[in-house]
């Protein structure tokens, strides 16, 4: 059977004629799941994107070849984490379900970024942001590799985090900063009654990664230690995943 290319989509209110709502509505009693993170001072934590899918409020879909096909609805909503008292702990309760569509919790996406770029150095004129996704049914997350990490329960999970500054090709005087960890952190939850994400951010541990001379030498990659390492696929290979970084730094 052959497959036909999806062109574009438009959102379509209940395909079957029904005049339903897309509001998103939930029950005033209904189930949550907590999402915390213990904030680290110097990092922000940014809301979350929380999206919703809905079988009963389908969006239409138009195909290259004039057909039309449908795919479960979308419904995003931003999320903020709220400080609790007297920890050093951001969260807030993400609703399940809800509305008239039936909208069902897909996935939430949150980013985190180092606060502030002047601690290190005036030349570091942007700020990258890392992030991490939990997947809750079986629909694609915002983005990811396809590889998910499966999570049950009450789920804690503790990562490490490296500053990475890099020196842009096109401008010997800007340098970029990125938090450096684990890349397409995603995990399928199941049954979870609350998620707390700790970010560990070793802000002493810093890699520079220097741009090559010749176009296809590779960036070289200089550790807190003096180490150098000449990397002709970053920022995509393995050596870019900074878990080592700790070690190579004692």
């Amino acid at each position: 059977m052959k497959k036909a290319n999806i062109l574009y989509l438009v959102p379509l209110l209940a395909l079957s004629g029904c005049a339903l709502s897309e509001d998103f509505s939930p029950p005033a009693n209904g189930k949550t799941v907590k999402i915390a993170v213990v904030k680290p001072s110097n990092v922000d934590i940014l809301p979350m994107d929380v999206i919703y899918r809905s079988e009963k409020c389908r969006d239409k879909i138009f195909t290259s070849t004039g057909a039309i096909s449908s795919r479960a609805g979308y419904h995003l909503l931003t999320v903020p984490f709220k400080p609790e008292t007297g920890s050093g702990t951001v969260s807030n309760n993400v609703v399940l379900d809800g509305g008239q569509c039936e909208w069902k919790l897909s996935n939430i996406k949150f980013d985190f970024q180092y606060h502030d770029m002047k601690f290190f150095g005036g030349n570091v004129k942007k700020n990258i942001p890392s992030d991490v996704v939990f997947v809750f049914d079986d629909n694609a997350p915002p983005r990811g590799d396809g590889h998910y990490n499966d999570v049950y329960g009450a789920i804690e999970i503790k990562k490490n985090y490296y500053p990475l500054i890099r020196k842009k090709n096109t401008d010997e005087n800007m340098l970029v900063l990125s938090m450096q960890g684990q890349p397409m952190l995603t995990y399928r939850v199941h049954d979870a009654s609350s998620i707390v994400f700790e970010p560990v951010f070793h802000s002493n541990m810093i890699v520079n990664a220097v741009p090559p001379i010749k176009k296809g030498d590779g960036y070289t990659l200089i550790y807190p230690n003096g180490d150098k390492i000449i990397d002709r696929y970053f920022p995509n290979s393995e050596k870019t995943k900074y878990e080592f970084v700790k070690q190579k730094s004692r």
